[in-house]
């Protein structure tokens, strides 16, 4: 089984994220996109019995993305067969991203977790650096996807 590696350093895990990176940025190529039909998208629905294949959220129809299991980017190519039902959240987050390193993103995603939840020093200071991350990525966006806590009242 291959395991994540352990780092003694803080300098020489960033670098590591950086080789990742670079050989993740090198192996692009470009696709065209494709647009699928509604049978299509029916049969990709049916492989996972309408779930997230990542997170496995119940999906339907017409709320789902299809998600490339070799990526375009890759040369990952546009059959039935390599595509996979996903939530937005989970197709928008994966993105391209190496298998290594979507296993750092979760091993650090549940610590990060862990220590918001346990409220430590670490933890708080993670939280509102993302709280604030979230915000302005939010206001960037031309329509919202999170509902305001405040009830909606259209002028008069």
């Amino acid at each position: 089984m291959n395991e994540l590696p352990r780092f003694k350093t803080p300098a020489r895990f960033q670098k590591h994220f950086g080789k990742l990176r670079f050989a993740r940025k090198s192996g692009k190529v470009k696709m065209k996109t494709y647009s699928l039909t509604r049978a299509q998208r029916l049969e990709i629905l049916k492989k996972t019995d309408k779930k997230c294949h990542v997170c496995g959220k119940r999906l339907s129809l017409d709320h789902f993305e299809a998600d490339h299991v070799k990526s375009r980017s890759r040369g990952g190519n546009n059959s039935i067969d390599n595509f996979l039902p996903a939530c937005r959240t989970c197709n928008n987050y994966r993105w391209h991203y190496l298998p290594q390193e979507i296993n750092w993103i979760l091993k650090l995603g549940v610590w990060a977790k862990t220590e918001i939840q346990k409220g430590t020093t670490i933890g708080t200071m993670m939280g509102e650096k993302f709280i604030t991350y979230e915000t302005q990525r939010e206001n960037r966006r031309k329509k919202s996807r999170v509902p305001s806590s405040r009830p909606h009242h259209p002028l008069k």
